[in-house]
């Protein structure tokens, strides 16, 4: 596997990728052709009685509950089955009837619902006696119903929360709003009356996350009343999160009189990591401001300089390797992550303070992490930097975790360690940007070969099948048995003298350093707005671009692929032709460009000959009380040939063969509500030409409120010829002008080399 499919292109600044302004002439109204919710199976009298029966059980557990508590709610789980999970066919009516309150959603199959105990007799008779249609669809979507129980609470089991002396705890909320209120003030009430000591860590929106501190072994009646308590949706230890563990060769001097010096125009990254030494003098120059929130001997300050060394000198200090940029950036050094790891409410509210101070920096690099993420849920932190983002318009670049425990991972893999290499968290943030490692150099007793991942990088996919990793780039091989040798990358150390290393914490800064500069060459006039989802597709186009067409299981290890310099990123070769579009979607409406224009260079015989490569990136709103559904849009993208005032989509999305069937297919394969979307189709043999066009359009999770105000969307295309024809971007600039359509070049410094 080598690092790109096609030969380097030579993008030139006289070739720029062109924008194409919304224009509300291209909105439309979407056709519907529903019918309604569907009866899924037989709902026969025993299919009732089975359904009572679980009721009844799940009742006797939350009333004992909820008679110590008068006025709570006990929350029921109704089990969805596969062909029930879509939201037309959610169990709403049922609820309604029976005077149920939505109480969020936790696996993908599991919608919640809060009841008093008045409610429970109400919902059996609805089971048991009506039969209208729109009922018995709701009957058919459910398996069972449960109670969510202590097992759901305390998903870890009790004993690892007992022998921690701080806990997490989230509360319920529910669609009515002085119910939600009512629940956070008696859980308030439970812990004053206790004398317990808590902090609380406010989300964007809804109820805050609480923090319970130093709690001893005598404080354990505390912790069962919480249990006890039915509004409590889960209580966990408090998760710490540390640098990744560095393996450092014998280090050695390093000339710092050859190392670069800063120059006023380059951009600056924050680095959120346990900070750049004060005696590496190689790098102290090209720190322009600091913020310290640990000080020695928390920190020894090694992981944070070898960072921030590739921040400034990724390139310079690897020997100009050619997969490495030469994006050089400053660097605001944030000290804030404890050598031995940090609790994550600390680490919380050191990064919303820092983010607070300095709003300007756009790019943040967080080269931390917990364990795997959940496979179903995403984690606070996670959810943290999404807040963050949306708040301050800022992108985190993340690293994907190192995996470092035997077996040693080998490629290719067929998974056999289940999800024990997973993403760590926060990597799996839905508005982050997150890197995993792949091998740059060839060398004796490498474990991994050039272009291939590396043994240590976590793997997608996030919660609920969202693709990450995003991007891949170098982050040092390994050697055997598992030590640093000639195919680790270079970094300079807390002592300013050079050593080698390998990481994904040293893939995510070449990326955040990129980011930063692609960031500054676009924001160059105040009417065009440069958004994190913009940075974002612009980074996942260019690694599309620059590598081969991976496989779905390829890509849960390296993601669209490793990103190109700045100038293929925002310029095109003369073989290629890209629109970005900057859409705006509201549900009911569909966005579509048609005449779509087609270089006639890729024209053959009145057929399409050539590659097709589509990325969107959007920020889709968020609920973090909505479990595994907390991605609340999803945007459906189609390129293809009109027919009948209707599209007819020829270029797939990655996992093509899961956008068919049931909602659980749709996003383990089809890649649906993941805010990411990559699509990709060489026409090799040629496919008969006509009206092509470009579509979007965006659906709202079942419950979720009408949006405020459009969802943004930015599309990124390229045409491509299949045999290096030089005449494609010329004669798509030409097809362009003759369809009339308004368009104007991207934005961009020209790239200077400092």
């Amino acid at each position: 596997m080598s690092r790109r499919g096609t030969q380097f292109s030579n993008a030139k600044v006289t070739n720029p990728m062109l924008r194409i302004p919304f224009s509300s002439s291209d909105l439309g109204a979407i056709v519907n052709a529903g019918g309604g919710a569907k009866v899924l199976v037989d709902v026969t009298a025993e299919y009732r009685q089975g359904l009572v029966r679980n009721l009844t059980t799940s009742k006797h557990y939350l009333e004992s509950k909820l008679s110590e508590y008068p006025g709570s709610l006990g929350t029921l789980v109704f089990k969805l089955r596969d062909q029930g999970i879509a939201k037309t066919h959610r169990p709403n009516k049922i609820a309604q009837e029976a005077g149920l309150q939505n109480a969020g959603h936790a696996k993908i199959d599991e919608m919640l619902v809060a009841a008093h105990a008045g409610c429970f007799d109400v919902l059996e008779s609805v089971i048991l006696h009506r039969n209208i249609k729109a009922i018995l669809a709701n009957l058919s979507a459910i398996e069972r119903i449960e109670p969510w129980d202590e097992n759901r609470k305390v998903p870890g089991g009790t004993d690892g929360l007992f022998e921690s002396s701080n806990i997490l705890v989230r509360l319920f909320e529910y669609t009515g709003e002085d119910a939600t209120y009512n629940n956070y003030e008696n859980v308030i009430s439970i812990l004053e009356q206790h004398g317990v000591k808590y902090d609380e860590i406010r989300p964007k929106c809804g109820l805050p996350l609480l923090r319970i501190m130093d709690l001893s072994p005598n404080d354990r009646y505390i912790l069962d009343i919480l249990i006890d308590y039915p509004g409590i949706r889960t209580l966990i230890p408090e998760p710490k999160y540390s640098a990744f563990p560095v393996s450092v060769s014998d280090s050695v001097g390093i000339e710092t009189n050859s190392f670069p010096v800063p120059s006023e125009e380059l951009p600056i990254v924050a680095v959120f990591d346990t900070g750049v030494s004060p005696i590496a003098a190689t790098i102290t120059p090209w720190v322009v401001s600091r913020e310290t929130y640990v000080i020695p001997p928390d920190t020894s300050y090694e992981h944070g300089t070898m960072v921030s060394s590739l921040i400034s000198g990724a390139h310079f200090l690897n020997d100009n390797h050619p997969w490495i940029p030469d994006t050089k950036s400053k660097i605001h050094d944030v000290c804030a992550l404890d050598e031995n790891g940090s609790y994550i409410s600390d680490l919380i509210l050191r990064l919303a303070d820092a983010v607070n101070k300095r709003p300007d920096i756009k790019v943040w690099n967080l080269s931390l992490g917990g364990g795997p993420c959940n496979e179903q849920m995403f984690s606070d932190f996670a959810m943290e930097l999404d807040r963050l983002s949306d708040k301050f318009g800022i992108l985190f670049v993340v690293a994907a975790g190192n995996y470092v425990d035997e077996p040693i991972r080998t490629w290719p893999n067929p998974d056999p360690l289940g999800g024990a290499d997973l993403i760590s968290s926060p990597g799996e943030s839905v508005r982050a940007l997150t890197v995993g490692s792949v091998s740059h150099m060839e060398a004796n007793d490498a474990l991994s070969e050039i272009g291939t991942p590396t043994p240590y990088t976590r793997r997608g996919p996030g919660p609920v099948f969202t693709p990450k990793p995003d991007i891949i780039h170098a982050g040092g091989g390994v050697h055997r048995p598992w030590n640093v040798g000639a195919s680790s990358l270079k970094v300079v150390g807390p002592d300013n003298r050079l050593c080698s290393n390998f990481g994904t914490s040293f893939a995510a800064p070449i990326v955040a350093s990129l980011a930063a500069h692609t960031w500054q060459r676009i924001a160059t006039n105040s009417d065009f707005n440069v958004s994190p989802s913009l940075i974002k597709a612009l980074l996942i186009h260019s690694a599309q671009l620059s590598s081969p067409d991976y496989s779905p299981s390829e890509r849960r290890y390296l993601g669209a692929g490793i990103p190109n310099e700045v100038i293929e990123t925002l310029y095109d070769s003369d073989d290629r032709f890209t629109l970005i579009f900057q859409t705006f979607l509201v549900p009911g409406v569909r966005w579509r460009k048609e005449n779509y224009p087609i270089p006639s260079a890729l024209i053959q015989n009145g057929k399409f000959k050539g590659e097709i490569v589509i990325t969107a990136a959007y920020a889709p709103p968020l609920n973090p009380n909505a479990g595994s559904e907390y991605v609340r849009a999803n945007v459906e993208l189609s390129f293809g040939l009109i027919e009948n005032n209707t599209i007819k989509g020829k270029v797939p999305m990655e996992g093509e063969n899961g956008q068919s069937g049931y909602e659980r297919a749709q996003i383990e394969h089809g890649g649906k509500w993941s805010p990411v979307k990559i699509h990709r189709k060489a026409f090799n043999k040629g496919i008969t030409s006509g009206n092509w066009a470009l579509q979007a359009k965006t659906t709202l999770r079942a419950n979720e409120p009408a949006l405020m105000e459009p969802l943004p969307v930015t599309i990124v295309v390229t045409l491509k010829s299949l045999d290096g024809n030089t005449q494609v971007y010329a004669d798509g600039v030409r097809a362009l002008n003759a369809n009339n359509w308004a368009h104007y070049p991207l934005p961009a410094r020209v790239p200077v080399s400092v």
